[in-house]
């Protein structure tokens, strides 16, 4: 039987710009409440989650509805999102890194980058998102 999360934290909203700062406390909560994930990791699924929001809330359209849990087990870090926005080309940033030049286009390849999974799927009107990425083991 897995593991139960030793964590989980969600929140739920417009995906607004505004939106953007609350991704970020939300994670910056984790770390307070999981310390013992190790600074790279946070530091690389941070980024992931960060781009993956960014995206809904540039891309998404008008209104977009955005929820989001994070979790942190004893081996991974996930972030599930699900969004009213348009639907994705599933193949963003799965082409290889990004060109260091360009200004736009980046943030899914940077996320898939960073992370150990970086998953997308359209259901009906719904996207969903899956990130994870497994922990090193801790000192």
């Amino acid at each position: 039987m897995p593991a139960e999360p030793l964590c989980v934290l969600a929140l739920a909203g417009r995906a607004e710009p505004g939106c953007l700062d609350r991704v970020h406390d939300l994670v910056e909560e984790l770390w307070l409440r999981v310390p013992g994930v190790q600074p790279s990791d946070r530091y690389r699924f941070e980024t992931a989650v960060i781009e993956v929001a960014g995206n809904i809330v540039k891309h998404g359209g008008p209104d977009v509805r955005l929820r989001l849990w994070i979790l942190v087990h004893p081996d991974r870090v996930e972030a599930h999102f699900r969004d009213t926005g348009r639907a994705v080309d599933p193949q963003a940033g799965a082409g290889g890194p990004p060109d260091p030049l360009a200004e736009a286009g980046r943030g899914i390849a940077l996320a898939r980058a960073a992370v150990d999974e970086l998953a997308y799927e359209r259901t009906g009107t719904t996207n969903r998102w899956h990130v994870r990425k497994e922990r090193a083991p801790s000192d």
